[in-house]
């Protein structure tokens, strides 16, 4: 008989845990978590390894398995997959899959590395410890069955540009597209319905235009800033938003660090995919950051204490923000047309993304928004205000940022950029008197230093970015996340002494053309953003 170790490392991080449960109130609903965190099989992109110092050591434990030694145990009671050069008996699991003994039986006596790699951290094995055994080692000998779409991918990878050829964040979004599944891909780009809004969304920035001060010394230049009392080298954050394991294993991890070398706000998200303790114990104790939260329950609501104490814990956070665009989730149309034909990564997506049935909580109303700035010495800040009136309103109860989102077009369709309601809303602010009482910010559609400028001119605190730090993860990890902030402070330094600003407290209006920001004129596009658009698919031809 052959020996075998046993998993004995505690389960540290736990993906897609019920919020609902006070013992983790940081991450996705519990329904979501055997979807996510079992073996779930579809293509991936990023490195995961094996740490061996997870499981003990064993005097009778034999040396390697080779791959013709895996390729026998192929069958529904003794079914043996190989994961990044290490072998394991998932026969046991089979019956506890959530999603079928199928989907891990096509990878029977195989190497399931992409699949696995593409959704899970390190600590998914060792939550399946009952089940999974760890056997030892993969030898040598190369695998017959090796699905072609992994062959792809692993073609891709190897093949994509060095971050030496990366010149703007356009480029990182066609890497993704090489090196991400399409189903992931599309989970990541897509929009609502006809996706107006998400398109309008990076349309806005090409109708404001710059109106550059000659004979300026700009010899020194500063793009930093201070976000909401966090002093920031660039008026920018990093979004919250869920799927980060998507792109990469060290999900949100590759996104702090980056934050923290290159001195901005990291926005952590409620559907961290990684446990919230061992999240932020990992994290710097100067580094400051904000949370951003939602409700999926009325229950949740009524209990938002415990979201708020749990956060206050954290030295790290400065600011928490809560979304209050998600009484219902958009109808990402492409995204589900998309992942229909995924038998293996489009489960586990429609139930990332709420798809699968769950319902957001529907009475948050101002009186809770108002009992939240009572509970905390936390600033407390709304992401998704859609109109002037909405900010104006924050303003008069307390709150002390918003962030102008229509959730990067992914929500209610033909919702109007955030670009143009910012305009709308310092207006507001400023008949109101109450400018000086509250932080704007926007997201969504940005792309280029030249962007951010323009949010800055037209009176934002800063701007958010989401998408392109997840496809500059899926194709280069944290340098990729680092590479996309340098290739923006770069940017802005370069338009701002073209404008003649030497600091961020000097960009106002007086540098800016905004007359045609609200005339939708569809027949000026911008390029790089259309090349890398893709539209919605027709049904499938013959497919029943």
């Amino acid at each position: 008989m052959i020996g075998r170790r046993q998993f004995t490392r505690q389960i540290a991080r736990q993906l897609h845990t019920s919020a609902r449960n006070s013992a983790n109130q940081f991450s996705i609903p519990r329904w979501a978590y055997l979807a996510c965190g079992s073996v779930i099989l579809g293509a991936g992109v990023s490195f995961w390894s094996v740490n061996s110092s997870i499981v003990r050591s064993d005097a009778t434990f034999a040396s390697v398995f080779p791959v013709s030694e895996v390729m026998k145990h192929n069958t529904m009671d003794d079914c043996w997959i190989a994961i990044d050069g290490h072998v394991y008996d998932v026969s046991k699991f089979l019956a506890q899959h959530p999603g079928g003994a199928a989907r891990i039986l096509r990878f029977a006596g195989s190497d399931a590395s992409s699949a696995f790699r593409s959704i899970h951290t390190e600590s998914v094995l060792n939550r399946m410890k009952e089940h999974v055994t760890y056997l030892g080692p993969l030898g040598e000998g190369e695998f017959l069955n090796k699905a072609k779409k992994e062959q792809k991918l692993d073609v891709a990878l190897g093949d994509k540009p060095s971050l030496a050829h990366i010149f703007n964040l356009s480029d990182f979004e066609f890497v993704a597209k090489k090196v991400l599944p399409q189903t992931t891909f599309t989970y990541y780009a897509t929009g609502s319905s006809d996706e107006f809004s998400l398109r309008e969304n990076r349309y806005a920035y090409s109708r404001v235009f710059f109106k550059p001060k000659a004979l300026q010394n700009v010899q020194q230049v500063s793009t930093s800033t201070k976000m909401l009392g966090i002093d920031a080298e660039l008026p920018l954050y990093i979004s919250g938003f869920a799927g980060s394991c998507l792109a990469h294993p060290d999900a949100e991890w590759n996104l702090q660090r980056a934050a923290y070398k290159e001195k901005i706000v990291q926005m952590v998200p409620k559907q961290n995919s990684i446990d919230f303790d061992e999240f932020f114990d990992g994290v710097p104790a100067d580094q400051e950051q904000w949370a951003q939260l939602h409700f999926y329950t009325d229950e949740e609501l009524e209990n938002m204490d415990e979201y708020i104490n749990r956060f206050e814990s954290r030295k790290n956070i400065k600011g928490i923000f809560f979304n209050v665009d998600v009484t219902a989730l958009g109808n990402r149309e492409k995204d589900s047309k998309v992942r229909a034909l995924d038998e293996d990564l489009g489960e586990t997506l429609n139930e990332m993304a709420n798809n699968s049935g769950a319902e957001y909580c529907k009475t948050f109303t101002w009186d809770h928004v108002r009992k939240l700035v009572q509970k905390t010495n936390l600033p407390v800040g709304l992401k998704g205000i859609q109109r002037g009136e909405d900010v104006v309103l924050a303003a008069q109860n307390g709150i002390k940022a918003v962030i102008l989102s229509n959730h990067g077009g992914r929500q209610l369709d033909f919702s109007r950029p955030p670009l143009e309601v910012l305009a709308e809303a310092k207006q507001m602010l400023k008949e109101n008197g109450l400018e000086k009482d509250i932080e704007i910010y926007v997201d969504g559609g940005i792309r280029r230093g030249s962007d951010i400028i323009k949010a800055i001119c037209l009176g934002a605190k800063g701007v958010g970015m989401g998408r392109p730090f997840l496809y500059a993860m899926a194709g280069y990890g944290e340098a990729g996340v680092v590479r996309a902030i340098q290739i923006l402070k770069m940017e802005m330094i370069n338009n701002m002494r073209l404008l003649g600003a030497r600091n961020i407290a000097e960009l106002d209006e007086s540098f800016i053309d905004a007359s045609s920001l609200k005339l939708h004129n569809p027949n000026v596009n911008d390029r790089l953003y259309d090349e890398n658009y893709v539209s919605l698919p027709s049904p499938p031809w013959g497919k029943a």
